[in-house]
């Protein structure tokens, strides 16, 4: 049979164990690498948002890899040359330095770029990584979000170590007393804590559920430990439940998110856009949020409450390429479900601004990234494992934790991407860290994941603390 000669086959199975290069034409890698480059170019020139089509990004990698396997070698001979002449040259420095370019070369380092923007947080610029092989445990059957698969104690435990490596603090209670008076601190409410009565509104992410219904299937939308992990935290701090408010006010509020809530804490409101079965509805108020891009209104809960927690997912996105933190903020005032009612959807100008308008991301009091299970897509199912070390085949199980949000959300960046292998859609990270919202810094490579002030403790940058929880 014609394809079979074009593989190897082991004589006894029967099975494919490599390429026969003899049967394949010379031209068939050039074919290969060209055909994607070409195709790409001819869609993506005439109408540059094409890139973010599905297929597009399938093709992406094809092209990007070929160009690199073509540069490679150019690449390599040009330094080996220039290396052996100062060799015989005894220029011993240089040829360090191009031995160092080479190394980096094969690496899979980003361009290196210094940090911008200044760092925020009780340790400026700190981002928390909290690893915890023992809490996300999904295997691919049933659901992801299924507590048989997601021991809830492994999750507060999560949260409670990320807070605690972020203010300094020995328990929950020390952790966020030291949160709330940093933040204070530096909104006009010098040596104060938390008050009585000062309402926590956290923002959830149910982008995948537009009407009522039983749960949410595999599409990624929040998962329901890691929201009871966070008021856990803030319940065993001494907040009263009757303060703290959770949910989506666009989206609806499904029922595998409610009830674990509601039943571990029934005072605490869960809002959704639809106030039925248990559920809180919220009003709208207008005239907050004056950008172009959308509604210029905020969700009223959100709007008076002193504190928000954002609490997004880390998932790519079809239009921008990824939804974090600062999308997540969307939800508070695209209100209306369908979110082709809600003016436009947000861009750049409207990512930017959510992260530094005092009622959005001014207000944000802690960033919480849920990486248990990290998503290529908007609306589909999460990554079963992930290659990257240290998952090395197994769930990413970990919280991304910052006081930062710009810092966050470069962090949740280049985990998402290194796992995706998809790229772009950052432009408001570093617009918002020079509008003053914290540090935009990208980590070194993916093996090491160190970041400026990893490398250098008195550089402006990101801190990334990596913490595995106790047993």
């Amino acid at each position: 049979m014609i394809i079979s000669s074009f593989f190897e086959r082991c004589p006894k199975t029967g099975k494919i164990r490599g390429i026969n290069k003899s049967a394949w034409p010379k031209w068939a890698l050039l074919f290969a690498g060209l055909a994607p480059c070409i195709w790409y170019l001819f869609r993506v020139i005439p109408k540059p948002s094409r890139a973010s089509y599905p297929c597009l990004r399938a093709a992406a990698p094809l092209w990007t890899g070929f160009l690199a396997y073509c540069a490679a070698p150019g690449g390599s001979a040009f330094l080996f040359a220039r290396a052996k002449l100062l060799l015989r040259a005894k220029w011993h420095p240089w040829l360090g330095l191009f031995f160092v370019v080479f190394v980096f070369i094969g690496s899979d380092a980003r361009v290196s770029f210094a940090a911008s923007g200044t760092p925020k947080g009780i340790f400026p610029g700190r981002v928390v990584w909290v690893y915890n092989t023992k809490a996300a445990l999904w295997t691919g059957a049933g659901n992801y979000w299924d507590a048989s698969v997601n021991p809830q104690a492994e999750y507060n435990k999560s949260f409670t170590a990320g807070i605690t490596a972020l203010s300094g603090g020995t328990n929950d209670a020390d952790s966020w007393n030291k949160i709330f008076r940093w933040f204070n601190n530096s909104h006009n409410r010098t040596g104060t804590g938390y008050q009585s009565g000062d309402i926590i509104a956290i923002k959830i992410n149910q982008n995948n559920s537009p009407a009522p219904a039983a749960d949410h299937g595999n599409a990624m939308n929040s998962n329901p430990q890691t929201s009871v992990a966070v008021v856990t935290s803030l319940v065993n701090a001494g907040i009263p439940q009757a303060d703290i408010w959770i949910g989506d006010p666009s989206r609806a509020v499904t029922d595998n998110v409610f009830n674990p809530i509601h039943n571990a804490f029934p005072k605490v409101r869960v809002v959704d856009y639809f106030g039925n079965n248990g559920r809180f509805t919220t009003g709208v108020t207008n005239g907050v949020f004056p950008n172009t891009d959308v509604k210029d209104a905020e969700a009223a809960c959100f709007y008076n409450a002193r504190y928000i927690i954002n609490e997004p997912i880390l998932k790519g996105h079809i239009g921008q390429m990824i939804t974090f933190g600062a999308k997540n903020l969307y939800g508070l005032n695209g209100i209306l479900p369908n979110w082709q009612d809600n003016r436009r959807h947000p861009h750049d100008n409207a990512l930017t601004a959510y992260m530094t308008n005092a009622n959005f991301g001014g207000k944000v009091i802690l960033w919480c990234m849920d990486a248990m299970y990290p998503s290529p897509e908007l609306d589909g199912a999460p990554f079963n494992g992930v290659a990257l070390r240290p998952f090395n085949g197994k769930q990413m199980s970990s919280f991304i934790m910052s006081l930062d949000g710009v810092a966050e959300e470069c962090v949740s960046y280049d985990f998402w991407s290194t796992i995706s292998g998809q790229s772009g859609g950052t432009n408001y990270m570093n617009d918002a860290a020079n509008a003053g919202a914290g540090v935009a810094d990208h980590w070194n490579n993916s093996n090491a994941k160190q970041y400026t002030k990893n490398l250098n403790p008195n550089a402006n940058g990101i801190e990334l603390v990596l913490v595995t929880p106790r047993p």
